[in-house]
């Protein structure tokens, strides 16, 4: 099941056109596979921040046994990884050290666990005799994909079984989750068991990574603002008149002055990230979000004030949903709930 979609961005050069494009593409492959598989649950560009601190996820996979992490490189040529795990590739026909892919998903996977023990109570059960469960035992694999029309050169002491084209990425998450699932059923038999996350708990992580999103830079586009012309007076220009002149002269002239165009972002639309819709209610599970009434998926409520530029706080009074801004004093009603 998708939960969260890849962001569209407008690139601003090629490197980063590139980077977007690799990551379109296994987002396309992920979408093909898992899209009606409901216990698989995939998360495209998730980037998450604590203090000073962000963490950039390309892809992250979600199941009952953990999470894998998948890093999009754009490798379109030739890639090359030595007997000491050493990256380098062909670019503008030179040879470029590159960092490893596989040490960034790991800090990224480092980053995830730390972030949500920091909300472990409110997000796993606890186990028997009243202890309290953890992330810090709960798996994160890490799979690095380049672009299909890539080579990958290897080393002689190939250790590379987590690199991959992109299209072969999809086989090597579903036989993650299947040894996972053999090593559940070994375990069981003896009586002991694996690290497994119930539906609950999958839920309620899914719920908090989507609405604890938070995107790199918000890119407003003309296309999605108002202009709104400020009037200027239309009262005639006073006379003149010299003290050191017994003759009256002339009213002068002053420049007219140009209306002055303010640019103001609209608000965006209450609408399912997912399927477009508009019918949708807001829960409550650690934070606001809407749950579509159509397809069933959730979209995080992510409003922005249009003065400052800060994100807004919901305050719910009954079935209506306001967004306050404290910097500017600023409260609108964005969405009413038809039931709870």
């Amino acid at each position: 099941m998708i939960i969260k979609n890849l962001e569209h961005i407008d690139p601003v050069n090629q490197l980063e056109k590139a980077g977007h494009y690799a990551e379109s593409q296994l987002a396309f492959y992920l979408k093909r596979e898992f899209k009606d598989e409901p216990q698989i649950l995939v998360f495209n560009n998730l980037r998450l921040q604590k203090g000073n601190d962000a963490c950039q996820i390309d892809h992250l996979v979600l199941s009952q046994y953990g999470m894998i992490i998948v890093e999009s490189k754009s490798v379109t040529t030739r890639v090359v990884v030595n007997e000491l795990g050493e990256w380098k590739r062909w670019f503008n026909n030179v040879w470029q050290g590159m960092p490893s892919p596989i040490l960034q998903a790991q800090r990224q996977g480092k980053f995830l666990k730390d972030y949500l023990e920091d909300h472990v109570e409110n997000l796993l059960n606890k186990l028997m005799f009243g202890r309290q469960a953890h992330f810090t035992k709960m798996p994160i694999d890490v799979l690095v994909a380049i672009s299909d029309s890539g080579i990958i050169d290897r080393p002689k002491n190939d250790k590379l079984a987590n690199v991959s084209k992109a299209d072969q990425i999809v086989d090597k998450i579903k036989s993650i989750i299947s040894e996972y699932r053999k090593l559940d059923s070994l375990l069981n038999l003896s009586f002991k068991v694996a690290y497994e996350l119930n539906k609950n708990e999958i839920l309620k992580i899914s719920d908090f990574l989507l609405t604890h999103h938070q995107p790199s830079q918000a890119k407003t586009s003309f296309s999605n603002v108002i202009v709104t012309p400020i009037k200027t007076s239309s009262s005639p220009l006073p006379k003149v008149i010299s003290v050191n002149s017994t003759a009256t002269k002339q009213p002068v002239a002053k420049p007219l002055v140009k209306p002055v165009v303010k640019v103001v972002p609209q608000y965006p639309q209450n609408i399912c990230s997912h399927c477009q819709s508009k019918n949708l209610t807001i829960l409550y599970v650690h934070s606001y979000y809407f749950r579509c009434n159509d397809c069933g998926k959730n979209t995080a409520v992510k409003n922005i004030c249009p003065t400052c530029g800060d994100r807004e706080r919901t305050r719910k009074s009954g079935l209506q949903f306001f967004s306050e801004c404290e910097k500017c004093n600023n409260s609108r009603l964005f969405h009413t709930n038809i039931s709870v």
